[in-house]
């Protein structure tokens, strides 16, 4: 599958390079987010921040008719808080044949919150974590993939591969150490109207490096089902991990899969206003019946009110045994204001 994938991207994309490219537009946009958060069940005082991100962008037609476009996106570094060049796209779109990609960090296909209507941001990712173990996607790799055009009932769907990810790829520098690559896929179809239905499976291929020595090589995958009617939307998902292992099957404290359950429903209120509700469980499952590790539990209010241009978000999180560890609670209130530009 590796082989034919390169193959295939190498044909096209040298293909492509025949054709002349005429001169593309360049913009940049971006968001900007003032928070103050209030955590209880933890030891931290309440925080106070900024956080920022530039997204640059270009884009040209080839005189095959195919077009093109660059994305790289500038993020604070989370150790000093410079910028940092770590998500880079160029995409060239083939008319009815689809889509090509070449991504470093970035076009992650994961469905794992594909259900998830929350009208601030998603569940868990906030300023506390829970711990919570999803699936990996393309984000953890540079990757190469194939996107179909639009097929009936609405469908689309992607491959791709990817190898170890280094930000530092979108300098042309050397890549990473070798290690594990990943192969995933994913399908959205839209048989009805108001009706999505989402699909994301992987698996990362075991690196040659001469050892034998793995019980079990990670997979994994999810699945959403949202449905909106008028100005109400819900969703219902599960997401899975199964993570490599090289320990042996008998060990009972293992974990040989996690899983996770979602589900959500949002309204909006007027064109300023909406609410939203939304639940998830997170359960580790051992590799014998007696399981010691606790389930996750989140759940979470939220309020967003646009003021034109500017959003004023309100969120409330409450959860229960983070890091599948027992009786670690906490609950975390976040007021955001968020400006887009």
């Amino acid at each position: 599958m590796k082989t034919i994938m390169k193959t295939l991207f190498v044909a096209v994309s040298s293909l492509s390079l025949m054709f002349s490219v005429n001169a593309g537009e360049l913009s940049v946009s971006g968001t900007a987010k003032a928070t103050y958060s209030i955590v209880n069940g933890t030891q931290n005082e309440p925080g106070v921040g900024i956080t920022n991100e530039l997204n640059f962008t270009a884009s040209g037609e080839m005189d095959n008719g195919y077009a093109w476009n660059y994305s790289m996106e500038l993020d604070p570094d989370s150790t000093d808080g410079s910028a940092l060049n770590d998500d880079t796209q160029i995409g060239l779109t083939m008319n009815n044949l689809g889509k090509i990609k070449y991504c470093v960090s970035e076009c992650s296909n994961n469905k794992k919150y594909a259900w998830d209507q929350s009208a601030y941001t998603t569940i868990t990712d906030t300023g506390l974590s829970s711990s919570i173990t999803y699936p990996a996607d393309e984000l953890s790799y540079n990757t190469i993939q194939y996107h179909t055009p639009e097929l009936p009932f609405g469908t689309t769907g992607h491959i791709a591969w990817g190898n170890a990810k280094k930000d530092a790829s979108s300098g042309n520098q050397t890549g990473a150490a070798a290690t594990n690559s990943i192969t995933s896929y994913s399908l959205v179809t839209k048989p009805v109207d108001g009706l999505t239905i989402s699909g994301y499976a992987y698996e990362v291929n075991d690196y040659d490096d001469g050892l034998e020595n793995e019980e079990q090589l990670e997979d994994g995958g999810a699945w959403a089902v949202t449905y909106s009617m008028g100005n109400v939307t819900a969703g219902y998902g599960k997401s899975y991990k199964s993570p490599e292992s090289t320990t042996s099957i008998g060990t009972g404290t293992v974990v040989e899969y996690y899983e996770n359950t979602g589900l959500s429903i949002g309204m909006a209120i007027n064109d300023e206003l909406s609410v939203s509700y939304s639940a998830e469980d997170s359960s580790a499952n051992q590799r014998t019946s007696t399981n010691t590790i606790y389930d996750i539990s989140v759940d979470s209010i939220q309020l967003a009110y646009s003021l034109g241009g500017a959003t004023l978000s309100v969120a409330r999180a409450d959860t229960d045994n983070v890091g599948y560890a027992n009786g670690v609670d906490q609950t975390e209130t976040i007021i955001a204001m968020t400006f887009a530009f």
